[in-house]
């Protein structure tokens, strides 16, 4: 009885083990995506910017966290260096952080870091076989570089792809700016199936109650369906006093908290095609744009607000006003998007002096 109950124990004990590996393995192999948490415990063995002392990374710490893989010998990763570095400056370290990780070896990596230390701007470290490379990179099942993970403020991944990609960094001001959220959005994709469908039959009410719970999941991210809402009902629903008295409260809601979707709105009402031009209130656009304007304090936003307040006047018919404004914005752009702005002041140049 004695064997018989110590084999039974035995392949009980086997049986279990060998469930548990399984486990172990279904869990190791299911893929880190969008919209998860970032792995725990971000740890690099070696850290060569901005010196070799240990950096603390705590992806939870309200920043918005940037992981690019990237390796001396690869091209395209190099050319995403000018790239990060931009950003990194743009924003600044206490919003946001970038970290380059390579799995070289640091005699490798060091005198390549020495070479090019001048125009590296962000954080460059070095991964164990059981780091980040492990744990993100190998875990995405990723298997080119470069590649990069955009993390938000609370931790959650909102991207994985190449940085070079121009859907990286519009991903990234998006997530910087608060406006986009993958678990979110995802959330949120029967509701605006929903939506697409009663405006199809122009089920009115059902449209915007069904608007209006998208909104209220987050005013900020989901800024671009209450402004939707907007155009419907100027546009669809041939209700301009509902409109514009919607976008009257929007735009007192949103000045102190949120100025920049100010400018969305004001883009909209001056910009979209499909708004007729009786049905643009450009006194209304103007007011609340230069009111958002004196709330921006970098120079990028200002640059920014202005650019707006330049298309209102110009679609006002004040070319002068315009071009004044667009000048001034081009002046305060940044070097990467300065060529956006210059267009618009020679082309409003172009107007005045025809």
């Amino acid at each position: 009885m004695r064997k018989t109950s110590s084999g039974s124990r035995f392949l009980l004990l086997a049986a279990v083990t060998g469930l548990c590996a399984l486990a172990a393995t279904t869990q190791a192999a299911e893929q880190l995506k969008v919209g998860d948490e970032a792995p725990g415990g971000f740890k690099l063995e070696t850290w060569l910017l901005p010196s070799s002392e240990e950096q603390k990374v705590d992806m939870t710490d309200g920043k918005v966290h940037v992981v690019e893989f990237w390796a001396t010998w690869c091209g395209p990763c190099k050319f995403s260096i000018p790239h990060l570095s931009r950003l990194q400056e743009d924003w600044g370290h206490e919003r946001l952080q970038i970290i380059g990780v390579t799995e070289e070896e640091v005699d490798e990596v060091r005198p390549w870091v020495d070479r090019n230390r001048a125009q590296i701007k962000y954080a460059i470290g070095i991964s164990s076989s059981r780091g980040p490379q492990k744990t993100w990179f190998k875990a995405a099942k990723l298997s080119g570089i470069p590649a990069a993970f955009i993390v938000g403020p609370e931790g959650r991944i909102q991207f994985i792809g190449n940085p070079n990609d121009e859907k990286f960094e519009q991903t990234l001001i998006k997530v910087l700016q608060g406006r986009f959220d993958a678990r979110m959005m995802r959330d949120a994709a029967p509701r605006f199936d929903d939506l697409r469908k009663q405006k199809q039959v122009k089920n009115w009410r059902q449209y915007e109650l069904i608007a209006n719970e998208i909104v209220a999941m987050s005013p900020t991210v989901f800024v671009d369906t209450e402004i939707d809402l907007f155009e419907t009902r100027l546009t669809d629903m041939q209700d301009r006093d509902s409109a514009y008295g919607a976008a009257t409260t929007f735009v007192e809601g949103r000045l102190e908290s949120d100025p920049h979707a100010v400018f969305l709105l004001v883009d909209r009402i001056v910009g979209d095609p499909d708004i007729q031009d009786h049905q643009r209130d450009l006194d209304f656009a103007l007011d609340s744009a230069q009111q958002a304007y004196d709330r921006m304090i970098e120079a990028r936003d200002q640059a920014r607000g202005l650019k707006t307040i330049a298309a209102t006047h110009f679609k006002r018919g004040d070319v002068d006003k315009a071009v004044k404004a667009a000048r001034s914005a081009y002046r305060k752009a940044p070097a990467d998007v300065k060529a956006d702005y210059r267009e618009q002041w020679l082309r409003y140049k172009q107007h005045a002096s025809s």
